[in-house]
């Protein structure tokens, strides 16, 4: 008796377990690759101290390179492989991987690199006990040039290996012929990466070196742990300390963070309660704090969250004349609750021609907005007199990770504002929004001087489509930053013992003795 394909594949992964359940239901459903079907399969395979996250990277990674020749012979490609490579030697290889992700951010500007010393140090504080400083200084990746070459050859072996495995098995029997090919062409891939890594790890950690060279010369040496800059000296304080921020793979644009959320974490409510309260204005304080993939365990004020820089206040008279907009639509399976013509957060000024736009600078995920509708608000240049409380905070759109789809990252960098609409407004524009989603026929009206124009986007690619990682090849993460510590967690150093256990830096002070 045959069963619905849905069916199917559950019961078959139940073989493989609930992850790859999921894996294969997402790229049946949204044309994923197949490259995550190997993670699980490989990631037990590979003897590590435990760094579970690295060895995901690593694979999708080094998938890119085994399915692309092109990208074999890119050093730069290499460079991000080896940083990666290093969780797989113990005791020290996790916290050089560490600092390879945040050296990959040097660059000619000496103040940003002043910066990313800054980052590296407090992270050496937080995953040693040792003088940072003095650690980072002695530094030289060129010396475990055979461990990783070492390294990458058993690793290729690995692949191979679960990937025949796969193969074999009856869940890879069943698979599509497609996605079969697919793992053959993976396979073959490994076969060709393995010979060229003595040629190719060389060139990558020279590359890699020089990025740490650059910050070793920014340190002084001397007593007092600062660098120099154009300006003079800032102080690297070693007692301050950082956790390593890494965006898992899939969710991370190569190009690095452009738009990170301003920190609205809710131990911060006395500073943000101080910039962003204030009379007459939207309430960014109303939604309880919740968790953020953007900020792990973190409870967030998510409305703060939402902006990139600086919040500003703007008055009514400032909103005169403005246009704002809105997506709307009906309920979809990521939003099944859909979305109203009138809400907190609009699009400021430039209206969207089209959903790709839509979707990455709005930062708008799948799972809370449809669309499918957009309505227009031209606000009248005498706003104040006819509607004197409609105060707005303004500012740009954060990036935006996915919870329900982890897969989709939208960039943001466009613009938005938290608005005080009339609530007489509020309650036509969605009256209108209601009618217009049920005919789908274009509306104008004027409320009280306010123009709306209301209308279908006909988008065809609105859902499932922007954000979400390419069908071929796996772009490498690139989004790597650090988060200080506070003085309670500083009191109450909780060691990740991931890390910890395979790093033991001797601490002394500027004098030499023991602390």
């Amino acid at each position: 008796m045959s069963m619905p394909g849905d069916a199917w594949f559950k019961e078959t992964s139940l073989e493989t377990g609930q992850w790859i359940w999921g894996t294969l239901q997402g790229a049946f459903n949204e044309k994923q690759t197949i490259s995550q079907i190997i993670v699980d399969a490989v990631i037990g395979m590979i003897p590590l101290v435990g760094d579970v996250t690295a060895v995901r990277d690593l694979i999708a990674v080094s998938i890119g390179l085994a399915k692309e020749p092109k990208k074999r012979e890119s050093v730069s490609e290499w460079v991000f492989l080896v940083i990666l490579l290093f969780a797989l030697i113990p005791v020290i290889g996790g916290v050089i991987k560490g600092v390879g992700r945040l050296a990959l951010r040097v660059t000619k500007e000496a103040a940003e690199n002043v910066e990313t010393l800054n980052d590296v140090i407090k992270f050496l504080n937080r995953v040693g006990e040792g003088d940072a400083v003095k650690w980072l200084n002695k530094l030289n990746v060129v010396e475990y040039q055979a461990q990783l070459i070492e390294k990458m050859s058993d690793f290729c072996s690995t692949m191979i290996t679960a990937i025949n495995q796969i193969l074999k098995a009856r869940i890879g029997r069943m698979l599509p012929e497609k996605w079969q090919a697919d793992l053959l062409r993976v396979r073959d891939g490994f076969a060709a990466l393995q010979p060229l890594a003595s040629k190719m790890i060389p060139q990558a950690l020279k590359e890699l070196d020089a990025k740490l060279r650059v910050l070793q010369a920014l340190v002084y040496k001397g007593g007092v742990h600062a660098v120099a800059t154009g300006a003079g000296r800032v102080d690297v304080r070693r007692e301050a300390e950082a956790y390593l921020i890494e965006r898992p793979l899939r969710e991370a644009p190569k190009q690095g963070t452009r738009f990170p959320s301003i920190h609205a974490e809710k131990d911060h409510i006395d500073t943000l309660s101080r910039k962003y309260t204030k009379t007459g204005y939207p309430d960014l304080f109303a939604r309880r704090p919740e968790k953020s993939p953007a900020f792990g365990d973190s409870l967030v004020y998510a409305n703060i969250a939402s902006f990139s820089g600086e919040i500003t206040a703007k008055s009514a008279r400032e909103m005169a004349g403005s246009t704002i907009y809105r997506a709307f639509g009906n309920p979809t399976d990521l939003a099944p609750n859909g979305s109203w013509a009138a809400g907190g957060f609009w699009g400021y000024q430039k209206v969207p021609g089209g959903a790709e736009e839509w979707r990455k600078l709005s930062a708008v995920l799948d799972e809370w907005n449809g669309n499918g509708f957009l309505v227009v608000l031209h606000l009248p240049g005498d706003l104040v007199a006819r509607m004197p409380g409609t105060n707005a905070w303004h500012g740009m759109i954060a990036e935006q990770f996915g919870e329900k789809r982890s897969a989709q990252y939208l960039e943001g960098g466009g613009e938005q504002v938290i608005i005080n609409l009339d609530e007489r407004l509020k309650k036509e524009l969605n009256r209108i929004g209601e009618q217009v989603k049920a005919t789908r026929q274009s509306a104008s009206v004027e409320i009280n001087g306010v123009k709306a124009e209301f209308y279908p986007t006909n988008w065809q690619d609105a859902n499932g489509i922007h954000g979400y990682s390419k069908p071929e090849g796996i772009e490498p993460p690139y989004a790597t930053y650090t988060r200080k510590l506070h003085d309670d967690e500083l009191r109450s150093k909780v060691k990740d013992r991931t890390i910890i256990n395979s790093a033991r830096i001797e601490h002394q002070t500027t004098t030499g003795s023991e602390q």
